[in-house]
């Protein structure tokens, strides 16, 4: 029997994409919004054959800063990938969770499925603010000790084998869709037997499920915790109480997935210590610190989620005005005075920063570029958001292309950051000469350089370039194929349109929704905000 994704499950994954993004890694894609463009099209492709048969395309992967000196690999998926990945998650996604301890438990905080019609996928009752209140909850008089444990490389250790059980075990074996889910994250896995796509919303459900087992471990063992994502914190009377219940968290997972618990974040701590450092409730407390003074205003506020952003509309006029009147390039600087960054607190101050449009910090954030590196999307969100000026911008897109093109600069080393790097002349023209982003494009090594100067070049109407250049496109890869196509439109309409009838039989779908898009929105007159 074929397997047909809904036309609801498929348009649901394309409203997903569009208003949540593809990952909270890579910067977004133009692709999405050619998708939807021609959206009749291609789901009109994705429901024309079986999709048991469907064959994945090229997703591409790079070394991603995590911290200071630590990397792991991140993949971000061919778009329509991502759309079939997303869109049998939207289908199954009540049964996965359904195999997972219940919410009335409130043990386990992270990513409930939930969908919701605007494309959140992730109910809003259960999140990083109801694990600290649960927290704060299992304190009792009774505990004395609290177990702190963290999984060691989550994402990219989990067994593939382990997420085909749990899939079989929740859809049963040989359910079309089970059977379709095991393909595509085999293939991605490639020739390793461990390790899914890290920031989609499929995969957070994805390795949620796989991990279910352990919880049901711990529940046996009549363990007192609570989870989000990869934190557990156990309760505990005692301090050999607290040592068994890691034990028990470390065999369980070494025996059932092969992972391990991070050494430097495993620890037991006493229940004043962890309210100090964890619920950060302690009255008596030194605070006498910008960083501090801004943990304890988010405390009071209700804000205990550092990761997540603030919608500063949903608060009151005072709470906005207590957030604004914060010195956060004051707290900036402090941090750049610590050997690390707190990469959390960072990370906030970046986005919120660039929330209330202050471009007071873009000097600091370039001179020091160097410490930005494992927050570089942050840093570059923040600049997109404040340099708003002809004059700013230009001024700034020679500070970022002279990191991109100094060697001795730690952010050169990466395609990750170099992409970063590159992104801001993709979004309008106003950052640098077309001259130099031509001469770079030509001296580019690697493909997410490559796509975006490729992209940065049709921005700045360089058409002599691409017109210099049409027929080696069937030679590039995907990804800076479908950069090329739309960086063509800023060629003169009737030529443009000209030149994509003549390639119409070696385009694939996406390339042709691509091409679309380009002919009714050229590259040059419509910029990415």
């Amino acid at each position: 029997m074929p397997l047909t994704i809904s036309e609801k499950a498929l348009d649901w994954a394309l409203t997903h994409a569009v208003a949540r993004g593809d990952t909270d890694i890579f910067p977004g894609v133009f692709e999405f919004e050619a998708v939807r463009h021609d959206w009749t099209q291609v789901r009109a492709f994705f429901q024309s054959a079986d999709a048991l048969n469907w064959t994945v395309r090229p997703a591409r992967r790079c070394l991603v800063p995590k911290h200071k000196f630590g990397f792991r690999i991140s993949t971000q998926l061919d778009p329509l990938d991502f759309l079939v990945y997303t869109a049998l998650i939207r289908e199954v996604g009540d049964r996965l969770e359904s195999r997972r301890v219940p919410v009335a438990e409130h043990i386990v905080h992270s990513y409930r499925f939930g969908p919701q019609p605007d494309g959140r996928m992730f109910s809003d009752d259960w999140t990083y603010r109801t694990f600290q209140q649960a927290s704060h909850a299992a304190c009792t008089a009774r505990v004395k000790h609290i177990a702190i444990a963290d999984i060691a490389d989550f994402f990219p250790r989990i067994s593939t084998h382990r997420i085909d059980n749990a899939l079989d075990s929740a859809l049963g074996v040989g359910h079309m869709h089970a059977v379709l889910l095991k393909k595509l994250l085999n293939h991605w896995a490639g020739t390793y037997s461990f390790g899914i796509p890290v920031g989609s919303a499929a995969s957070r459900l994805v390795a949620e499920l796989a991990i279910a087992d352990v919880d049901q471990a711990l529940l046996a063992e009549r363990a007192k915790f609570v989870r989000y994502s990869d934190d557990y914190r156990f309760f505990c009377r005692t301090e050999s109480e607290a040592y068994r219940c890691l034990s028990v968290v470390a065999r369980v997972l070494w025996e059932n997935h092969g992972l391990t618990l991070q050494q430097h974040k495993t620890r037991v701590i006493s229940v004043d210590v962890f309210k100090t450092m964890y619920l950060r409730e302690s009255e008596q407390r030194e605070v006498d610190t910008l960083s501090e003074r801004f943990y304890e205003l988010m405390q009071s506020l209700g804000i205990d989620d550092p990761y997540g952003d603030i919608d500063l509309d949903s608060l009151s006029p005072r709470a906005r005005g207590r957030i604004e009147a914060l010195n956060l390039h004051g707290i900036l600087k402090e941090q750049l005075a610590n050997d690390d960054l707190d990469l959390p607190l960072t990370k906030f101050l970046l986005r919120r920063l660039a929330q209330v449009g202050v471009g007071r910090s873009t000097g600091l954030v370039l001179k020091r570029f160097e410490k930005f590196v494992p927050v570089v999307r942050e840093a570059i969100d923040y600049i997109l958001q404040t340099a708003t000026s002809g004059a700013d911008r230009r001024k700034v897109g020679k500070q970022l292309l002279r990191i991109y093109s100094d060697k001795r600069h730690s952010a050169s080393h990466l395609e990750y950051s170099r992409m970063y790097l590159l992104h801001p002349f993709t979004v309008d023209a106003e950052w640098e000469s077309a001259t130099k982003l031509v001469q770079l494009r030509n001296d580019a090594v690697d493909e997410f350089s490559t796509r975006e100067l490729t992209l940065g070049i049709g921005r700045a109407r360089q058409d002599y370039w691409f017109r210099s250049r049409k027929q080696s496109l069937t030679s590039l890869g995907a990804w800076v194929r479908r950069a090329f196509i739309y960086g063509a439109s800023c060629l003169p309409a009737d030529e443009y349109k000209h030149w994509i009838r003549g390639l119409q039989s070696q385009l694939d779908p996406l390339d042709k929704a691509v091409a679309r898009w380009g002919s009714d929105h050229p590259i040059s007159s419509h910029p990415q905000r």
